[in-house]
């Protein structure tokens, strides 16, 4: 199991010592839930990331193992809904394309790729810091935290950049297709 680099701070010590305390059970526990090795550690690191944001809720002596505990099976529930709604999104869609196309239902897939074509010219026309965040935020499904830390800038700053992505994306669109407000 890799060990977390973390910059120096006055928690450090503390949370490496927790870290270093319940790591191997932690994961045991992700692995004995997903069976897959490589699943377990990403829930396991998931669960030490979501420590060391709330580290300073925990009191000292105080036996964190049952917090992880529950931050594991929420990662693992919260995975299992997404793999839920993917798969019965994936069926919907099977399920419309055994049909024979109905000239509406042609019509709307042209509709769309054309519409995902224009959203894609909006997307690049964005400047690259912007257009990194709108990707992050919209594609990867990374929260503002995440893409704060990932970019080194500050939350607001990422705010800031998805709200103007997304109010220029908007123009765009409005632009390209004529769309009233």
């Amino acid at each position: 199991m890799p060990v977390f680099e973390m910059p120096d701070s006055p928690v450090q010590s503390p949370f490496e010592a927790l870290f270093t305390a319940n790591n191997e059970k932690i994961f045991r526990f992700a692995l004995k839930l997903t069976g897959d090795p490589l699943r377990a550690q990403e829930i396991t690191q998931q669960c030490f990331i979501k420590l060391w944001e709330n580290i300073h809720k925990v009191q000292e002596g105080q036996d964190i193992f049952p917090l992880l505990f529950v931050y594991v099976k929420h990662i693992v529930i919260d995975e299992a809904r997404k793999h839920y709604r993917e798969q019965k999104l994936l069926s919907e869609v099977a399920a419309t394309q055994i049909t024979e196309p109905s000239e509406e239902t042609v019509d709307k897939y042209y509709i769309r790729k054309e519409f995902d074509l224009q959203l894609s010219k909006a997307i690049e026309l964005l400047p690259e810091q912007r257009r990194n965040v709108y990707l992050l935020s919209r594609q990867s499904g990374l929260s503002n935290k995440q893409i704060a830390n990932k970019l080194s800038i500050s939350v607001s700053t990422v705010k800031n950049h998805l709200g103007s992505a997304l109010q220029s994306i908007k123009q765009q669109m409005n632009t390209t297709f004529d769309l009233n407000d």
